[in-house]
C-alpha cells in the first residue's frame, strides 16, 4: 500500500509546483510585457526584469557613449560645406553614424578603389600585360625579310633606364624593362630587318587622353598618354635629374630649360617603334627601313618572335597605391573595359565598375556615384562617402582592401600622421587628395574582433592648400581610434527570453 501512496503524493507535489510557476509566469508577462524572439518589448510595456536589454550598455562598444556622437558632430561642423562622413561597424547593413550622406563631392584620388576593385573581379590579381615582336614572315638564320611589329598589349610600365632615372625618391619603381625584349631578340639570334620597326597600339582605342579631361589636365607636365603601346608613359622628353646634370646643364637658360622639360609623344606607338629600332641597332641589329606605327596586317599568318609580360597585377595595385599612378590605372581602366566587352576605351572601363559593383551589392545610382576616369582626377566626379563605405565592408572586396590598404605601423604618411596613436597597426587606410580635395576611408580594429569601417571626403573650391582639412581629417580618425569594443551577447552566450 505504502509504494502506492508515496508516488501519489510525489505526483501531487510535482503538478502543484507546476500550476504555480505558470501563475507567476502570466503574473511577469501580464507586469512586465511580453519578450519577443527579437528581445523587442511591445509598447507602452516596461522592459521585464530578465532580459538581455538591461546588459546592452554593458555589452556594446563604447560608440554609445554620448561624448563619442558629440565630438565627431563637433568635428564635421568644422568641415568644409561640401564633406562627409560614413561609420559602420563589423560591416552592418546601417551605419552608426553619419553627416552628409548624401552631399555629393568630387572623391579625388579614391576612386581608384573603385577600379582595383573592378580589375581585381575581371582580370583576376594574376593578369599580366604582354608586349610582343611579331612579323608576318619567320625568321631565317637571322633575317626578317620584312616588317616586325612592335605590339602594345596595354602595360602601363614599358619604361626605358633614362626615364626610370627621373622617378622621385621614395616612388615605387616597378616597372617593365623594355631592354630586355630587344635582348631576347637579340639572344634568339636576329642580325637584319629588311623592313622596318613598326608600332602597333591597336588594343585600345586611339584616344591619347580622357575625352572629359579638361585642357588644365591634358597640358599637365603629371599626366602622360594613354595609349596600348608606349613607352616612359608616352613621353617624347623629359626632364634630366639633378644628381646626372652637367654644370652647364645646372646652369641653364630659359631655353635650355624647355628643353628639359615634360613633352608627350605626339604618335607614342612611332615614338615606342623608334626608341625600340633604337635598341636593337645599340646591339648591332640592322634596319634598312624608318620606323612606322600601323596595325598588323590581319589577313596574314603572324609569327611571335619575343615577348616580355608585366609584373602580375597583384603587384600593380601596390603600385598604384603607393604612387597613385593616373597613367597606370588609366590604362587599367582600359584593359577591364576590353575583357568585359571587346571595347578598350575609358567608357567601357567606367561601365565595367558601374557593373562590377551592381555584382556586390552596391548600387552606383542610388549611391549617386559618378565617374569619368578610373583615376579620379577628372573634376566632374563625384560621389557620396557611402560609395566607399559599401565597398570596404563588401564580402567581395572587403578580403583585398585588408591586404592591400596599408596601415599606420609601417614606414609612410600613415605612420608621420598618426604618430602617438595607442597600437597604430589597427589603422588601415587610404589617404589620397589635392589642395582642393581631400579623402581618407579605411578600417579600425577596436578589439575583440569587431572593427569600424569610415569613409571621409572634403572638398574646398579654390584653396591653395589642404592642410586645414587634412588636420581635421587626422582629428577624425584619432577619435575613431579611441573606440574600444565590448563583448557581444554572442561573446557570451545569452539568448533572449522567450515565451511558450
Amino acid at each position: 500500500m505504502r509504494r502506492i501512496v508515496m508516488p501519489l503524493v510525489l505526483l501531487a507535489v510535482a503538478l502543484g509546483a507546476l500550476l504555480g510557476s505558470n501563475y507567476l509566469s502570466d503574473r511577469l508577462h501580464e507586469n512586465f510585457g511580453e519578450v519577443a524572439a527579437d528581445d523587442t518589448v511591445p509598447p507602452g510595456v516596461g522592459t521585464p526584469l530578465i532580459s538581455t536589454l538591461r546588459l546592452r550598455e554593458l555589452l556594446t562598444p563604447s560608440l554609445t557613449e554620448p561624448d563619442f556622437f558629440t565630438t565627431l558632430d563637433g568635428l564635421m561642423a568644422t568641415a568644409p560645406s561640401a564633406a562627409c562622413l560614413s561609420l559602420t561597424l563589423d560591416g552592418r547593413n546601417l551605419p552608426f553614424y553619419e553627416s552628409g550622406a548624401n552631399i555629393q563631392v568630387a572623391p579625388s584620388d579614391s576612386l581608384v578603389l573603385l577600379t582595383l576593385a573592378a580589375a581585381h573581379q575581371v582580370l583576376g590579381p594574376d593578369h599580366t600585360f604582354t608586349t610582343s615582336v611579331q612579323s608576318t614572315v619567320p625568321m631565317e638564320g637571322g633575317v626578317v625579310n620584312g616588317d616586325i611589329y612592335l605590339v602594345g598589349g596595354g602595360d602601363p610600365l614599358l619604361f626605358t633606364e633614362g626615364f626610370l632615372a627621373t622617378l622621385t625618391e621614395g616612388r615605387n619603381r616597378l616597372h617593365t624593362p623594355i631592354e630586355d625584349l630587344a635582348q631576347v631578340l637579340v639572344d634568339n639570334g636576329l642580325t637584319l630587318v629588311t623592313g622596318a620597326v613598326v608600332g602597333d597600339a591597336t588594343r585600345y582605342d586611339d584616344l591619347r587622353y580622357v575625352p572629359s579631361w579638361p585642357e588644365s589636365i591634358v597640358d599637365s607636365e603629371n599626366i602622360g598618354t594613354l595609349l596600348a603601346l608606349q613607352f616612359d608613359d608616352g613621353w617624347v622628353q623629359f626632364p634630366i635629374p639633378e644628381s646626372e646634370q652637367t654644370d652647364d646643364e645646372a646652369g641653364a637658360t630659359s631655353e635650355q630649360d624647355e628643353a628639359n622639360a615634360y613633352l608627350a609623344a605626339e604618335d607614342p606607338p612611332f615614338y615606342a617603334a623608334a626608341l625600340f629600332d633604337d635598341m636593337l641597332e645599340a646591339r648591332d641589329v640592322v634596319i634598312r627601313r624608318s620606323p612606322r606605327s600601323e596595325p598588323v596586317p590581319d589577313d596574314e599568318e603572324v609569327y611571335v618572335m619575343a615577348l616580355i609580360e608585366s609584373a602580375p597585377l597583384s603587384d600593380l595595385y601596390k603600385q598604384i597605391l603607393a604612387n597613385l599612378d593616373v597613367e597606370t590605372t588609366e590604362l587599367l581602366l582600359k584593359e577591364v573595359g576590353l575583357a568585359s566587352s571587346g571595347a578598350g576605351s575609358t567608357s567601357a572601363g567606367v561601365q565595367a565598375v558601374e557593373d562590377t559593383l551592381d555584382g556586390a551589392g552596391i548600387d552606383a545610382d542610388q549611391l549617386q556615384l559618378l565617374r569619368f576616369d578610373g583615376s579620379g582626377i577628372d573634376p566632374a566626379n563625384i560621389a557620396t562617402c557611402p560609395v566607399f563605405t559599401s565597398l570596404l565592408d563588401s564580402v567581395e572586396f572587403s578580403p583585398l582592401f585588408h591586404e592591400l590598404l596599408p596601415t599606420a605601423a609601417e614606414a609612410g604618411p600613415l605612420r608621420d600622421r598618426f604618430a602617438g596613436v595607442a597600437d597604430p597597426g589597427r589603422i588601415t587606410a587610404f589617404s589620397g587628395g589635392t589642395s582642393r580635395a581631400t579623402a581618407m576611408m579605411g578600417y579600425i580594429d577596436i578589439g575583440l574582433g569587431q572593427e569600424v569601417t569610415f569613409a571621409f571626403m572634403a572638398n574646398q573650391p579654390g584653396a591653395d592648400d589642404n592642410r586645414a582639412v587634412r588636420e581635421l581629417e587626422e582629428q577624425i580618425v584619432r577619435h575613431l581610434a579611441t573606440l574600444a569594443a565590448k563583448p557581444s551577447l554572442d561573446d557570451i552566450d545569452l539568448q533572449p527570453i522567450r515565451n511558450g
